[in-house]
């Protein structure tokens, strides 16, 4: 990029940096300069280590004692503005009338991604009195509004480096000597930073906000579960330490505060006209990007004004509690760091998946393939056919997967500091390969990141952006020029497409809440997305891939694979479990060397660091948590949002900027004011009109369709016979209360005290397009009697699970006591006409995957409403047969749908 983008002056006129964007710093950090940390009300060295020989509390982890709080960590000063904070919140934050209208229309400008020429029109096109102000006019207002202005730093302008700390008297990069200034004097790129503080500050202002963010405090440990990030052992071990910055002990321990908050960053890479860009600490809140077309060279000085930020937090800042009416020391703590592996390597400043040390969680070493041009290496556990490793005799043969040489906090910290140290830069590039570290980085200045497992390996892109792939090009005989060598494993190329055509079709049966569409994956790989191939992992590929392999041993491989993700993915994991995917995982990868790697050398490209990385996933899930806490979903769905707010192509860079920038103002502007609905621009969630809540279900909303006729006489009567079997009522009585009661039909339910909320659909009732999917398939319970058969026995009721087609829903409304049915005043039901699939015994190979088949259907249960759970989907199988797809009951696990599927 040689030049600018239009409004990128406007920008720097506009949007300075911060007093202490560049804070006086003293020491060397990491190759840059270390940031000075403000601490607010700590006066002295011997006041931050008062209590450095306080025992510590082993109590602390289970106690519930509410504190006393008087804003430690603030100065007087700031305590002193305290009765000022209170009256000002106590007058809620409003806009003016003539405010919100400009944010409106900010909003819709940012949201429908608009260009300026098109947005110049709408006054005329929809005129207001009085009319807004020009847009530089409104863009002016809302950055008022917003409350914080971004940090702007000059950068190499192939994105080498960010000309901060040491860098900041830079006239030239030392990388790639490209000038920093044009001939004007003015800087060539440009690096946005989006500070987090004010944002924050603003989240406890925030009464719904404040308290969203009390589930960290209000999470209760059940000893042996693991449920979330808190439960792991990261997170509790942190709790029992006081907060460390540049080596000084201060007052304080992580999390001690029910208003501290945990902060996850989350980076990746994104490509606009063939480009790359990365972004830094997406959790929630977008702190900037890195401009391309290159990623950097020294990736820690795009790190650097966050780490200033995270310093300060660390310590504390100043912040009004609206939930308690004071003033307090609002902490933040980074604990986690997510993403993909190149672009975590990176900021760990480690060399990487194809180096010669290239697990950031052990010391496994790397080997080529003998002969071969490239220069990745790869990892499989039996090494001992390489002609390098025979020719070692100190060189590990077999490495023990249960025991595997792990890598420390302080290790990686040390040969950092060693390559750093070195006396040439061809010792240090010697050392950096041999240890897999290139430096110390930045981020290990921040106590709160143990190195390196508060970097867990992503399971998105582990998973299914890398070895579900994998595992279909082995099977398809496209992984990297290979044949199945030994082995007999390839899918027959008719086999496959018809796996592949079944899997476009199986869209149509399975709701959309379930996911997106599937493409056939035969002829449109490249659209298929990581959250298409976890959905066909988990639901299709134990259907498709049945009977078709060969051998069955290939299959049952697969669906131990299936297995071990199923228990990855729950939402409760005890520590049996987690010890069961350590040797689950252990297990696979031996049996997937013996099937795919075959002790042959010149297959180890079958061997690549993600294969080996599903070692330490379990390890991960102790120390971090369930690998949905820190999975890369959310960040990928955030690049593809950002894509079409790319509206200049020469000025692709700065497009993106702007477009983050102004997300973040109004996402801030919703927050200080209160005005999320008002800035949404859409229905409020969840309200439909000509919906119906009953008081006597408030599980559930009855949507339209709604017939404008009462139901036909066969069905009233099938109505009759399950409420005389609910009530214990003759037929001959029910029909006599029915003949006063309201009895209406309803296209839709939908369960409204579950996250899930799935909607259900009637078959019988509404207009069905030709490409919808069907959505009238559900799960539903009820007691049964395990005695029905034997008369003489008393009953014995339990709870069973049935599957079948919805296929209408009733709404009967006695209006009057009716005694024989036991009602005492006007009574509603909310009914559901089930036509029941009879299941055929469950296939032993697919034990515990709630996959379940039919090939007819049954009786026609009428059951009350509240029996029916969810929806559940349907894959054709083979002839009449149909497997049942249900994601809930037992099996539910963590999902990411990147869509609003309403």
């Amino acid at each position: 990029m040689t030049g600018a983008s239009p409004w990128e002056d406007e920008l720097q006129a506009d949007f300075a940096p911060s007093a202490d964007a560049n804070l006086p710093v003293p020491f060397g950090l990491a190759g840059l300069i270390e940031p000075e940390v403000i601490m607010q009300g700590l006066e002295s060295d011997s006041e931050l280590s008062s209590d450095s020989d306080e025992e510590e509390d082993d109590d602390f982890l289970d106690g519930d004692e509410e504190q006393s709080f008087k804003a430690p960590g603030l100065s007087a000063s700031d305590q002193l503005g305290e009765e000022y904070e209170r009256e000002a919140a106590a007058i809620a934050h409003k806009l003016t009338a003539y405010d919100l209208a400009i944010c409106r229309a900010f909003s819709f400008k940012v949201r429908s991604n608009l260009t300026d020429k098109a947005f110049k029109m709408t006054p005329f096109a929809f005129p207001q009195n009085p009319p807004l102000p020009a847009l530089d006019g409104i863009r002016s207002r809302v950055n008022f509004l917003a409350g914080f202005k971004p940090q702007i730093y000059d950068c190499c302008v192939n994105s080498c480096l960010c000309f901060v700390g040491r860098h900041e008297n830079l006239t030239k990069c030392h990388y790639c000597n490209e000038p920093r200034w044009r001939a004007n004097g003015k800087a060539r790129k440009k690096f946005t930073y989006i500070p987090i503080i004010p944002r924050l500050v603003a989240f406890a202002g925030n009464r719904d906000m404040a308290e969203q963010q009390q589930y960290r405090a209000n999470h209760v440990h059940t000893p042996g579960v693991t449920t979330d990030v808190f439960d792991g052992q990261h997170y509790r071990s942190l709790r029992t330490k006081h907060v460390e910055i540049n080596g000084r002990k201060l007052p304080h321990k992580y999390f001690e505060d029910r208003r501290d908050v945990a902060l996850g960053a989350s980076w990746d890479g994104f490509a606009p006209f063939k480009r790359q860009l990365r972004f830094l600490l997406e959790y929630i809140l977008a702190l900037g990007v890195i401009p391309g077309p290159n990623k950097p060279k020294d990736s820690d000085s795009f790190l650097w004004p966050a780490i200033q930020e995270l310093l300060r937090l660390a310590a504390g800042v100043r912040a009004f509690d609206v939930l308690s009416g004071k003033l307090f020391a609002l902490r933040a703590y980074l604990i986690l760091v997510f993403g993909d592996i190149p672009a975590v390597s990176m900021f760990m400043r480690m060399k990487g998946h194809n180096g010669i040390s290239p697990c950031r969680m052990c010391k496994i070493v790397g080997l080529r393939i003998p002969g071969a041009r490239g220069t990745a290496h790869y990892v499989p556990l039996n090494r001992s056919c390489h002609p390098e490793v025979r020719a070692n005799r100190s060189a590990i043969k077999v490495y023990d997967a249960g025991n595997l040489p792990l890598r420390t906090h302080d290790e990686i910290i040390a040969q950092g500091k060693e390559v750093e140290a070195a006396a040439t830069t061809a010792q240090a590039d010697r050392l950096a390969k041999k240890y897999g570290v290139k430096g110390v980085p930045l981020l290990s200045y921040l106590p709160s990141l143990s190195f390196p497992q508060s970097f867990g390996y992503d399971f998105m892109h582990l998973i299914w952006e890398n070895l579900i792939k994998n595992l279909v090009l082995l099977w398809t005989g496209e992984f990297k020029g290979l044949d199945d060598g030994r082995e007999d494993y390839e899918l027959s190329k008719a086999v496959w497409e018809a796996v592949a055509a079944e899997t476009a079709s199986a869209s149509d049966t399975i709701p959309s809440a379930y996911g997106s569409r599937i493409p056939n994956i035969a002829k449109d790989r490249s659209n298929v997305s990581a959250e298409m191939w976890s959905f066909w992992t988990l639901y299709l590929g134990p259907v498709l891939l049945r009977r078709r392999f060969k051998h069955v041993k290939y299959y049952r491989h697969f669906i131990r694979l299936v297995r071990l993700l199923n228990l990855c993915l729950k939402f409760e994991i005890t520590d049996d479990e987690i010890e069961s995917i350590r040797t689950g995982f252990i297990s696979w990868v031996e049996t997937y060397e013996t099937l795919y790697f075959q002790k042959d050398v010149s297959r180890m490209s079958v061997c690549p660091l993600t294969v080996h990385a599903l070692l330490h996933i379990a390890a991960g899930i102790k120390f971090c948590g369930p690998v949905w806490c820190y999975w890369a979903f959310p960040m990928e769905r955030y690049c593809g949002s950002i894509q079409p707010g790319i509206r200049s192509r020469r000025f692709p860079w700065a497009s993106i900027d702007r477009y983050v920038l102004e997300i973040a103002q109004l996402t801030q502007i919703q927050t200080l004011y209160n005005v999320v609905d008002e800035l949404a621009l859409r229905t409020p969630r969840g309200v439909v009109q000509g919906s119906l809540s009953d008081p006597s279900y408030p599980s559930c909303i009855l949507l339209p369709p709604k017939s404008p006729t009462r139901p036909e006489r066969n069905q009233i009567t099938s109505i009759a016979a399950a409420l005389s079997t609910r009530t214990g009522a003759t037929m001959t009585q029910v029909n006599a209360a029915l003949r006063t009661a309201v009895i209406e039909e309803w296209g839709k339910v939908r369960r409204i005290d579950s996250e899930a909320g799935d909607t259900m659909r009637s078959c019988s009732l509404g207009l069905t397009a030709e490409d919808a999917r069907d959505a009238t398939y559900v799960r539903y319970q009820l007691l049964v009697d395990k005695n029905a058969r034997h008369k003489n026995k008393p009953a014995e009721f339990e709870l069973t699970t049935f599957y079948g087609q919805l296929t209408h829903i009733y709404r009967v409304h006695i209006p009057m006591a009716c005694p024989p049915l036991h009602t005492m005043n006007a009574t509603t039901y909310i009914l559901a006409a089930i036509r029941s699939c009879t299941l055929k015994p469950d296939d032993v190979e697919l034990a515990g995957l709630d996959i379940h088949f039919y090939s007819a259907q049954g009786s026609l249960d009428v059951v009350d409403i509240t029996t029916v759970q969810s929806l559940v989907g349907r894959v054709k199988h083979s002839g009449n047969t149909w497997a049942v797809i249900d994601r809930s009951g037992g099996l539910a696990r963590a999902e990411w749908l990147g869509e609003d599927t309403d």
